[in-house]
């Protein structure tokens, strides 16, 4: 027996939303008025019934399916369950508290007919933003996006990776295997997809009406080793290689000096050499072994301009001491703007 396809499936997960989520599905009704389409909510064993309300909610209103899961099991598992039993040839995902316009949904799926795979409602394109977020978490949103378009290539041509709020193609994730752990599943899928087009539509991230946010910290140490593995621990391996370094650039100079009778100054120049030098091998042959491309001798060459990290090292902790900064925790972040300039140098001219 063929399944019934449809145009579009709607997929909100769910936990604690019943407050909020007739209205929500009312609204997604109306927006989607004229096409055939689904809507999918994934509830994990909320306390307060909004599974059971869903449940009856469905013998009144066509096409709306629940899925009850045992317990609090993820966001992104929750997304994943409800593409598995989803007919439609799109999928689209939504937050259940009303922060994401359901008005956008028809424009968003209007651009999958136009030939793109991924439509991501973006708050940080012209028309976008957010209403009534703190200082600090402007600071850690920005922060996570800005780490994302750092160490995941294929995320920097979308200026909002971490949107809970998009439309794609079914097949794009077809055969794909996910982390599926933490909140930010459209990261593994612009990561892992297979896909050739992606748009973005702004809107605006409203407040919450009801209930409470479900951000946590435990949350955002989930996006950062979500972040680690997609990268394959990319930083890492360039810490580590950095530290390498360290011990070659102070192990050269000790011999030289000691057992070679090298004068000091001459000595130091030699050691630095030799650590950049072991520094670019272990990173060519190692953290990015998946971007080399050209001569080895012309990266070697570029790699030597990193040597420009100890440079703004200096220069911030200089400037930090005119300011009366401690001066151990200037140069602490002295130490981290130089790291994050010799990263983002060989991120992106070394082996971009």
């Amino acid at each position: 027996m063929l399944c019934d396809v449809k145009e579009l499936s709607i997929i909100i997960p769910t936990y604690n939303e019943r407050e909020n989520i007739g209205r929500l599905i009312e609204m997604i009704i109306e927006s989607l008025r004229g096409l055939d389409f689904e809507i999918i909510v994934v509830d994990d064993n909320s306390p307060d019934g909004t599974g059971e309300f869903v449940e009856q909610l469905s013998h009144k209103v066509d096409n709306l399916k629940v899925i009850h899961r045992p317990g609090k099991l993820g966001l992104s598992s929750a997304i994943l369950d409800g593409v598995n039993v989803a007919q439609g040839y799109a999928v689209g995902v939504i937050d259940a508290d009303l922060q994401h316009p359901p008005q956008l949904l028809k424009e968003m799926f209007s651009k999958i007919g136009e030939g793109y795979d991924i439509v991501v409602a973006s708050r940080y394109v012209k028309g976008g933003g957010i209403e009534g977020w703190s200082f600090t978490r402007k600071i850690i949103s920005k922060t996570a996006s800005f780490l994302a378009h750092l160490l995941l290539k294929r995320c920097r041509t979308v200026s909002d990776p971490l949107s809970g709020y998009f439309v794609f193609k079914k097949d794009v994730i077809s055969g794909v295997k996910f982390e599926a752990k933490g909140y930010k599943i459209l990261l593994e899928i612009l990561e892992k997809g297979k896909y050739d087009k992606v748009s973005e539509v702004p809107y605006v991230f409203r407040s919450r009406k009801a209930g409470k946010s479900k951000m946590r910290f435990n949350e955002i140490l989930n996006y950062v080793k979500l972040l680690m593995k997609l990268s394959d621990y990319r930083v890492l391996k360039f810490v580590t290689v950095g530290l390498s370094g360290v011990v070659v650039n102070l192990g050269s100079l000790w011999l030289l000096v000691n057992f070679f009778n090298f004068p000091q100054l001459y000595s130091a120049i030699f050691s630095i050499e030799f650590s950049i030098v072991n520094n670019f091998i272990l990173n060519d042959f190692w953290t990015f072994k998946d971007r080399r491309s050209g001569n080895f001798f012309y990266r070697l060459i570029k790699f030597h301009g990193s040597a420009l990290g100890p440079l703004i090292n200096y220069i911030v902790y200089a400037f930090l001491l005119i300011f009366g900064v401690n001066y151990l925790v200037a140069d602490a972040i002295g130490i981290i703007c130089g790291f994050v300039a010799n990263y983002l140098f060989s991120e992106f001219i070394v082996w971009r």
